[in-house]
């Protein structure tokens, strides 16, 4: 985005195109430092925080399905209307923005709007498609449509919800096609606007506990999707508990700026309401769900104490290997090694012989420790 001769280039373009025969594209563009050290970022450039988001960049907001992406997405709409933040990062100027969406039908988008609505007019600000069965990139009349929707609105920011719906492979070569046929659909210099694209974030794996930069690394499909954007977003549900509504909000990627600090917000209805002053960051990132009495305990837990499987410990020996661990109360320590009811009963085994227990078939037994 950033191209210190790019008025020059244009310059030089029109008065090539004075000339006889077509103008020959130019490649490659090499600068001095002191013309790199000059250059000024335009003031209509810049969007959201510290080049978060920018005008002609390209950016990613990854998240779990049902975590509230599209929510998020629209309150960068509502954001760039309004000139408030969005989560927090401030907004340096009013943008427009153009959803294009297949996740969510009419009935949705109604509830969530005639919610926005009250007290501001966004029909100059916000566009949002209905919900598209694909991004059919691959097909001329679709993208002829989708330019000429772009021309006459001019957003700023484009958002593409989701991701998976025009990249129909993970395949590297599958990636970088859906990105060159978007990219093919809007202006090109100072006109392009910023492209902001909604991907799902993989499962996580048994015991993985991820945050901050590390979370790049959980976005679904090919490495092009964490490398290309230049600004990339991840939004975590709090807790796996049904009953709260706390969510985490991080920048993990920011190549033109600093990252900032995660912040936590409450979901109320289509809005996220926040930072939370008194989020419980201690719980969160030492992996507790918040999902009952022994949440702080996890498999992961169970394999370090028996050894991935090849000790068996008395109950009593290892619940005191748990609470070292984990620091988790007696109640729940008990809770997680109840072979019966308990959360890993399924995991849990039980040596007949002398009732130790283990998560698989030890080859030694330890004695109780006092």
């Amino acid at each position: 985005m950033f191209d210190p001769l790019a008025d020059e280039d244009r310059k030089r373009s029109a008065a090539a195109s004075t000339k006889e025969g077509p103008v020959k594209k130019k490649f490659l563009h090499f600068f001095k430092p002191s013309e790199l050290a000059a250059y000024q970022v335009p003031e209509d450039v810049p969007l959201i925080g510290d080049l978060h988001v920018y005008k002609g960049g390209i950016f990613v907001l990854g998240g779990a399905s049902g975590v509230g992406k599209s929510f998020a997405t629209s309150a960068l709409a509502i954001a760039g209307a309004t000139g408030t933040p969005w989560f927090g990062l401030p907004v340096h100027r009013r943008f427009k923005t153009m959803i294009l969406q297949a996740e969510n039908g009419l009935v949705r988008l109604s509830s969530e709007y005639r919610d926005h609505l009250k007290g501001c007019d966004l029909d100059e600000w916000v566009k949002v498609s209905g919900d598209v069965d694909m991004f059919a990139f691959e097909s001329e009349d679709f993208c002829t449509e989708f330019r000429a929707e772009i021309e006459a609105f001019g957003p700023d920011v484009i958002v593409l919800d989701p991701w998976n719906r025009a990249a129909r492979d993970s395949m590297e070569k599958d990636f970088r096609a859906a990105f060159d046929a978007i990219l093919s659909c809007m202006a090109t210099g100072d006109k392009r606007p910023a492209l902001m694209i909604v991907a799902h974030t993989r499962k996580p794996r048994m015991g993985e506990k991820v945050n901050g930069r590390g979370l790049l690394n959980l976005l679904s499909g090919s490495l092009v999707l964490g490398s290309i954007p230049r600004a990339a977003f991840v939004l975590q549900a709090a807790s796996d508990d049904t009953e709260r509504k706390e969510f985490v909000f991080c920048c993990c990627k920011n190549n033109n700026g600093e990252l900032g600090k995660a912040t936590a917000w409450k979901r109320e209805g289509v809005n996220f309401v926040g930072p939370l002053e008194n989020f419980n960051w201690d719980e969160f990132n030492n992996g507790s769900t918040g999902g009952g009495k022994n949440a702080k305990i996890e498999e992961h837990h169970l394999e370090e104490i028996f050894d991935h499987g090849r000790v068996w410990l008395s109950k009593a020996a290892a619940a005191k290997a748990l609470q070292t661990l984990t620091g988790t109360g007696h109640s729940a320590i008990y809770a997680a090694l109840d072979t019966q009811k308990g959360r890993f009963a399924g995991v849990l085994k039980v040596n007949p012989a002398n009732g130790y227990i283990s998560i698989a078939a030890g080859l030694e037994v330890l004695e109780e420790e006092e």
